[in-house]
C-alpha cells in the first residue's frame, strides 16, 4: 500500500505542476528535488480470533453469527517535488 501511495503522490504532483506551468505559460524542465517524508503508515487490524474469544468468554455463548461488512482503507502522504521552469 506505501509504495501505491508513493507513485500516486507523484502523480499527482506531476499532474498539477503541469498545469499550473502551462497556466503561466512555462513548461517544466528536470526536478530538482523531492521532499517526502518517508513516515510509517499505521493500519488498525484486530484478529478475529481476538473477537471470538471476547464473545465466547465474556458474552458466554457458543452461538455467533457475524455480520462484517470491511471498510475502505483512507491513506494519504505528501511529497514536495521541486522542478526547474523555463
Amino acid at each position: 500500500m506505501k509504495i501505491e501511495l508513493l507513485r500516486k503522490a507523484m502523480r499527482d504532483a506531476i499532474a498539477k505542476a503541469d498545469v499550473l506551468a502551462s497556466a503561466t505559460g512555462l513548461k517544466l524542465g528536470e526536478i530538482q528535488s523531492v521532499d517526502y517524508s518517508w513516515g510509517q503508515v499505521d493500519l488498525e487490524v484486530y484478529p478475529m480470533d481476538k473477537c471470538l474469544v471476547e464473545l465466547i468468554c465474556v458474552g458466554g455463548g457458543s452461538n455467533y453469527d457475524f455480520n462484517i461488512e470491511p471498510d475502505d482503507i483512507d491513506a494519504e502522504d505528501i511529497v514536495t517535488v521541486v522542478w526547474e521552469i523555463s
